[in-house]
């Protein structure tokens, strides 16, 4: 019986040693298949992150140019209505032919002027 059980542990021992050999390397394995999959995610999130900051800071550099444009055209309007109404309003002013409606342009037109200057220093 003794002699049995030596044979079934000596077999039993040539067939688990290769086993255990071989699912020691298949955690090595499993922990690079790991550590790449790990590195993979982080990849494709941090090319997620950098995709979105560029839209952002396009359509950022986008408003920004566009704002400046507003801010050019407002002022030149302004501008250019500012010396019209003033004009047209010391005209009739001084003239006599509508003394009241020539103050108001004349009001407007300096109110216009520093709509310009605040816009202009903004």
């Amino acid at each position: 019986m003794r002699k049995a059980l030596e044979i079934f542990l000596v077999i039993l021992i040539t067939l688990v040693t290769p086993i255990i050999a071989h699912a020691s390397q298949n955690i090595d394995n499993l922990n690079n298949a790991a550590t790449n999959v790990t590195s993979t995610i982080n990849g494709f999130m941090d090319s997620i992150t950098n995709g979105t900051e560029n839209i952002i800071n396009t359509a950022l550099a986008d408003l920004i140019s566009f704002t400046n444009f507003l801010k050019s055209v407002i002022y030149s309007a302004s501008e250019a209505l500012a010396i019209l109404f003033g004009i047209i309003g010391g005209f009739l002013w001084l003239s006599g032919i509508s003394p009241y409606r020539g103050r108001r342009l004349v009001i407007s037109a300096i109110l216009l002027a520093l709509l310009a200057i605040i816009i202009i220093h903004i």
